[in-house]
This record gives structure tokens, C-alpha cells and sequence, in this order.
């Protein structure tokens, strides 16, 4: 295959990849746009009467949004070094269009590292303590 094959090759590749990843970005900010709406909504509705809450309702929603955003950045953060390895390689390598389960797991990091970042704590920690907060500044709570 001549030069300007390759690349070219290599350039549809890459283009691949980052659509994958935008759309995995574009997925981390839904996820915290929906567990904002969600946490608002229970907020709204301890503050009906004859409404039993508890604080552990906040607190549960609040850890399976910060899970949701751990994967997907997880997954993004795979796939940016897919992105990676692909561009280092020399253009005479051969492009795989494949994009299997191997692949994503040989450069994938570990979940319990992803989800201990300062990115995902510091965005749910804090909002939930928020809510909480709130909750129990009310007059409900």
C-alpha cells in the first residue's frame, strides 16, 4: 500500500476513534446534568407534606451518578489511548480498523483508580454535601 494510502487510512482510523470519544465526553456531562435534575427532584419532594426522607436518599442517587461517571470517563480515557497508540505508530503500519474488547482492555485503566480521581470526586462530593445540606437547612429536614 503506497504512503498516501496509509495515511489516509490512518486518518479515517483516528477519525473513528475521536467520534467515539466525543461522544463518550458528551456522555460524562449528561451524567452530571441528570444527577443534578434527579438530586433537585428528591429535593423537591422531601419538602412535600407528609413525605418521609431520609438523607441516605440523596446519598444512594448521588453514588450511582458518581459510578456512571467513573465508567464513561473510564471508557474515554481507554479510548484516548487507543487514539494515542494509533497516532505513534509509523505511517508503514498497517491500520486494523478492529476495535475489539482486547484492544480497549490492553490500554484501559482499572475502575477503582478512574473513580477515585479528583475529576469525579470533586464534581459529586461536593454536590451531594449540597444537597444534603439543603435538605436539612430546610424546614422539612
Amino acid at each position: 500500500m503506497s504512503n498516501p494510502d496509509s495515511a489516509a487510512l490512518r486518518v479515517a482510523y483516528l477519525n473513528i476513534v475521536q467520534g467515539i470519544i466525543s461522544r463518550l465526553a458528551n456522555s460524562s456531562s449528561v451524567i452530571k446534568g441528570a444527577s443534578v435534575t434527579v438530586l433537585s427532584a428528591l429535593l423537591a419532594f422531601a419538602g412535600g407534606e407528609h413525605v418521609t426522607f431520609h438523607v441516605w436518599m440523596f446519598i444512594l442517587p448521588g453514588v450511582i451518578f458518581m459510578c456512571y461517571h467513573a465508567y464513561f470517563l473510564q471508557q474515554e480515557r481507554a479510548f484516548v489511548n487507543l487514539y494515542n497508540a494509533a497516532a505513534a505508530k509509523p505511517l508503514s503500519t498497517e491500520v486494523s480498523f478492529v476495535i475489539d474488547a482486547a484492544k480497549i482492555n490492553a490500554v484501559k485503566e482499572a475502575y477503582w483508580s478512574v473513580l477515585a480521581r479528583k475529576t469525579i470526586w470533586g464534581f459529586h462530593l461536593p454536590m451531594v454535601a449540597g444537597f444534603v445540606l439543603a435538605f436539612w437547612l430546610s424546614p422539612r429536614g
